[in-house]
């Protein structure tokens, strides 16, 4: 159909783009040592959460930050930004005030990421005690940008639940690229972050054996 052609020609454009611009800086800039402590560090908080990568897929991403303590919401930013996270620490307590925003104008899937991507700077790149303010742009990623976006993926896309799902498609002989589409509807991910986390997560199985 004429739809499904469209989403081809959209999946092939943002594979090529996405990996030509952004695959040696910001998946090759993580070495398997450092993938694997990120990997750990989020099955521990999607296990304490109460999520279940044996049978769960899909991650409700704004739930799973209030759980920890996050106000989430739109917010009117230029088109150059696409979020921004902002922790305060309330004097005389323990506690902080803790805020995520994302890009009104951004779709769905990727309002998701960015939020998991500003979740990741609060576990990889806050000091307790400090005042934090991030704020995402769509310019060049350094190391922490690299590493918040990995954990942001891995977030979304847990490990083991990502690829017993891709196993069973692929065990259903579904086409690779009715496998990408669809695995981005079930996990509700931009295609190419579906598309890294793929190479990801079969570069973990790879190197661990």
């Amino acid at each position: 159909t004429i739809v499904k052609i469209i989403c081809l020609v959209l999946l092939y454009a943002s594979y090529y783009i996405y990996f030509d611009v952004n695959w040696r800086q910001n998946f090759m800039g993580l070495d398997y040592m450092e993938k694997n402590l990120i990997e750990e560090k989020v099955a521990r908080l999607l296990s304490d959460y109460g999520y279940n990568q044996d049978i769960d897929t899909y991650i409700d991403i704004v739930d799973f930050t209030q759980k920890y303590g996050f106000s989430v919401g739109n917010a009117f930013l230029p088109n150059r930004e696409d979020g921004f996270l902002a922790i305060r620490p309330i004097p005389r307590t323990k506690k902080s005030e803790k805020t995520i925003g994302v890009n009104v104008n951004r779709p769905l899937d990727f309002k998701r990421f960015i939020i998991a991507h500003e979740f990741a700077h609060s576990i990889l790149h806050y000091k307790t005690g400090e005042i934090f303010l991030h704020r995402e742009n769509k310019k060049g990623k350094d190391n922490e940008e690299n590493d918040a976006d990995y954990f942001a993926a891995a977030l979304l896309m847990p490990a083991k639940s990502f690829s017993r799902t891709y196993q069973q498609y692929k065990s259903e002989k579904m086409s690779e690229n009715e496998i990408y589409l669809k695995l981005s509807e079930i996990y509700k991910a931009p295609l190419e972050s579906v598309l890294r986390r793929i190479s990801e997560v079969n570069s973990i199985v790879r190197e661990s054996d």
